[in-house]
């Protein structure tokens, strides 16, 4: 195994690395977008119980979208074109179930995910055709150093049946990479929530407000 640290946030570093790994191994099969911060300084709650959004800053916000965001996309944009040429390749983006069931907050993560969710869904369509397989990843709570992070910061922690371990997800994702479907949702509660959102959205929001 070869690991080589850059930048994400280094747009011209990932077309490079996306090159490197062409010349030296012949061809790149999966990539997999896993990278993501939220910040330290942005708080959940305050003393009150009530979440609020004065914490986040313009500087946080943007630093977020470029990690959690941008950072995946020019990641697949060095990658697409030898893809798209040999007509077939994966691309997995590592999304938060926060991104499509936000809890109470400063926004910024959420949001950032919600990006990445919606990206990965639309160049599915057109990319799905010519060989290419998108995937967008929902992994439930994960107890990483992000994960405690925000607990730390104020997060509820989640329900214990939407909790996994990081070996639970990989496996996952290693079973339906390079599938026909574009999601892979670890946790059915989650998918059941999603459906009770839809189904019922005024009281789902207002259940939500305070959890």
């Amino acid at each position: 195994m070869e690991v080589v640290a850059f930048d994400v946030q280094n747009r011209e570093q990932h077309r490079q690395l996306a090159d490197l790994i062409e010349k030296k191994y012949g061809r790149l099969d999966i990539l997999v977008n896993n990278a993501g911060i939220e910040k330290e300084g942005v708080e959940f709650g305050n003393p009150d119980g009530f979440n609020t959004t004065s914490t986040v800053s313009q500087e946080v916000l943007k630093e977020t979208f470029d990690v959690n965001f941008f950072a995946p996309v020019a990641a697949t944009l060095a990658v697409l074109p030898a893809m798209l040429e040999r007509g077939r390749g994966t691309v997995i983006n590592v999304s938060s179930d926060g991104g499509r069931l936000p809890s109470p907050g400063p926004g910024a993560y959420p949001s950032s995910k919600a990006a990445l969710s919606a990206f990965t869904e639309s160049t599915s369509f057109r990319l799905g055709p010519k060989g290419v397989h998108v995937h967008v990843v929902y992994p439930a709570f994960m107890a990483t150093e992000l994960g405690l992070g925000a607990l730390e910061r104020g997060l509820r922690r989640p329900p214990r049946l939407t909790t996994r371990s990081v070996e639970t997800v990989s496996h996952r994702i290693l079973a339906q990479a390079g599938g026909p479907g574009l999601e892979i949702s670890v946790s059915g509660l989650i998918d059941a929530a999603m459906v009770f959102r839809f189904l019922l959205p005024g009281t789902y929001h207002r259940l939500r407000r305070h959890w």
